[in-house]
């Protein structure tokens, strides 16, 4: 065997697998994708009602939903007062459907100015949660709260759900 026979060796064949397994790879990935969102989709259902106890601040929810074991609840706080809002809270009470109290969660307003306006987003992780009530306390009836009301639950997205998957592929 000359030597050049060894540096011009013909690599097209492993270049055409390569492209083979990177096409299934891509494949796969969108496949997977698109799944794991109808998905999610499916398993969260609009929350059947949600009250909101207080006119002022005002306070809007643009997206409540629940699963059997977690949900998120969206939406803007707008300081319509005239004075700013200083430790303030946000107190979110969860419900079943036979208006059993299954826990309560709190976000904190640091500081609103005059006519401001800022977004909350709230991850919990509640079985069976039908409707939330909605109300904003001060820093004292908030001192009783435990490490895990205070706590803000992330929202679980693609790639928490990603991560839950494979670990039930590894326990299986």
């Amino acid at each position: 065997m000359p030597y050049m026979d060894i540096w011009m060796y013909n690599s097209r064949p492993r270049i055409k697998v390569f492209l083979c397994y990177f096409l299934i790879f891509i494949a796969f990935f969108i496949f997977s994708d698109i799944m794991i969102y109808l998905y999610t989709k499916s398993s969260f259902k609009p929350m059947e009602s949600y009250e909101i106890q207080t006119t002022s601040p005002e306070i809007t929810v643009s997206l409540a939903e629940s699963s059997k074991a977690s949900g998120n609840v969206k939406g803007t706080i707008k300081n319509n007062t005239e004075e700013e809002l200083v430790n303030k809270y946000i107190k979110f009470d969860f419900y079943t459907p036979r208006d059993v109290n299954v826990g309560t969660k709190y976000i904190k307003v640091d500081k609103l100015e005059k006519d401001e306006e800022k977004n909350y987003e709230l991850g919990f992780r509640y079985a069976d949660v039908s409707s939330v009530k909605i109300s904003v306390v001060n820093e004292e009836q908030a001192k009783n709260a435990t490490a895990e009301e205070l706590e803000i639950s992330p929202v679980i997205t693609t790639v928490g759900l990603i991560g839950h998957i494979l670990a039930l592929y590894v326990v299986l």
